[in-house]
């Protein structure tokens, strides 16, 4: 009689253990780690970046086009190279006046970047920390490839496409996503190549990585 005590605990133990495996259902979320300031980088700062290089060229071009005397023959041309030109500025500034900020879109702290170099500037290229491991959507978009190539070798460093892991950010009504992606190189300072592919946009940008300090 000594021993019914003991298999009773045994039995006992083996139910809590059974009841607590089923609480680990596959439809239960799990809490993801939380973005921090330095660990991601977001799809909006990358595209307003992106628009206000292409602002930078426009400009440079406007300025060849204007020199372009109204006695030569390719002034018409020039002219209507001109209005597109800003048309094309306008437009770009409207979709960077759009785009809102991961605080403001999400609730989430906004990434630090790296201080701005002392002019002048090393490279027309966005500044990153090499620390960032995901990339945070814009409100809206729901699958995007990224690829993070350095710029001397070519050789790929980050590499994600439609199928790769999307987590959500927590409290936003599933409206907030993120993609986690690792490089092929830890610890990768220089220049790289980023490339956007999300929904109808296609677009690249220099990226200039630093360690943290």
């Amino acid at each position: 009689m000594k021993k019914q005590p003991l298999v009773l605990l045994i039995l006992s133990l083996l139910l809590f253990t059974n009841l607590s495996c089923e609480d680990k259902d596959d439809n239960v979320p799990v809490e993801e780690a939380p973005l921090t300031a330095t660990n991601y980088i977001y799809e909006g700062d990358l595209r307003i970046y992106y628009l206000e290089a292409e602002n930078v060229r426009l400009n440079d071009n406007i300025d060849v086009w204007v020199q372009v005397p109204d006695n030569d023959p390719g002034y018409n041309d020039a002219q209507e190279n001109i209005a597109l030109a800003y048309a094309e500025i306008d437009a770009n500034q409207s979709e960077i006046s759009a785009i809102p900020s991961p605080a403001e879109a999400f609730f989430i702290i906004n990434p630090i970047l790296p201080p701005i170099p002392p002019s002048p500037s090393p490279c027309l290229c966005l500044d990153e920390f090499n620390s960032i491991r995901n990339i945070v959507f814009l409100p809206g978009t729901d699958q995007l490839s990224l690829t993070i190539r350095d710029f001397n070798t070519e050789s790929v460093l980050v590499g994600t496409n439609n199928n790769s892991t999307v987590n959500m950010i927590p409290n936003t009504q599933n409206t907030g996503r993120y993609q986690p992606f690792a490089f092929e190189q830890p610890g990768f300072t220089g220049l790289a190549t980023l490339n956007i592919q999300s929904d109808s946009k296609n677009y690249s940008i220099l990226v200039n990585f630093q360690n943290l300090p």
